[in-house]
């Protein structure tokens, strides 16, 4: 990960209450317009953190936040040469947020792919995390990586941020970056400090890959986000939305 460089647009890191994702040039101009329409919604903060933003990303981008306040943005450019992307990618919301969320009063990290159904329920502990039972069938590093899904993680105090500033180091402590090396940080760091920690724990009554309507947010897991009727026809009424708007 060489030639790395932090950008902030907009002169301002994010406050308050916020919602968080971080993303590629291709994932955010194929994801962010429902996300950020969802949010719009409900007047609900988000601040989106592009990696290697193209000029096409960054003419969507420009347009979001010249019209919407409560959507901010940070971008970095990163050499990924012999680091394996889509982890990396995977990896990036739990290695910058720390320093990102550092002005925040709470924030959820989650996946750019999310909708926002329903207004946000924030809880008042140092963290929250999607804990579980590991995968059925797996084995050592897939075992113990899989005791948490990483999409959706919270904190609302200075031990949460500090939680997640280690789950940061954590992953820049692995020698080569591999799938599942987000979760596997988040578990392990979780392990060593939940003694003083109160974590929320999250189910699929607010992360939701089924795509109920009651649910908080609706998250396009695997091929589901390009599969599933009920996500894709949500998908494309908010981003047909937040694109007309911005031409109007």
């Amino acid at each position: 990960m060489k030639s790395h460089k932090f950008e902030l647009l907009g002169n301002r890191l994010p406050q308050g209450k916020v919602l968080f994702c971080a993303a590629d040039s291709k994932y955010f101009l194929r994801f962010a317009p429902a996300f950020v329409q969802s949010c719009i919604d409900f007047d609900q903060k988000l601040h989106i953190h592009i990696i290697n933003r193209n000029e096409e990303a960054m003419r969507l981008q420009t347009m979001i936040q010249d019209n919407h306040e409560i959507i901010t943005f940070t971008s970095e450019s990163v050499d990924l040469a012999g680091t394996d992307e889509r982890t990396y990618y995977a990896c990036n919301r739990f290695l910058v947020a720390s320093h990102i969320l550092r002005l925040c009063d709470a924030a959820m990290i989650l996946d750019i792919d999310n909708i926002l159904m329903n207004e946000v329920q924030w809880n008042t502990c140092d963290i929250g995390l999607f804990l579980r039972d590991p995968l059925p069938g797996t084995t050592g590093w897939e075992h113990e990586s899989t005791h948490v899904a990483a999409g959706i993680v919270s904190f609302t105090t200075p031990l949460g941020l500090d939680y997640l500033n280690r789950v940061s180091d954590r992953i820049k402590s692995y020698d080569k970056l591999r799938w599942f090396a987000d979760q596997n940080a988040l578990w392990k760091v979780y392990e060593e400090n939940k003694h003083k920690l109160s974590t929320f724990v999250y189910d699929g009554s607010i992360m939701d890959w089924e795509f109920k309507p009651d649910t908080m947010l609706w998250t396009g897991k695997g091929p589901r986000k390009y599969e599933d009727p009920t996500y894709v026809s949500k998908d494309n009424e908010l981003t047909e939305r937040l694109i007309e708007s911005l031409h109007s």
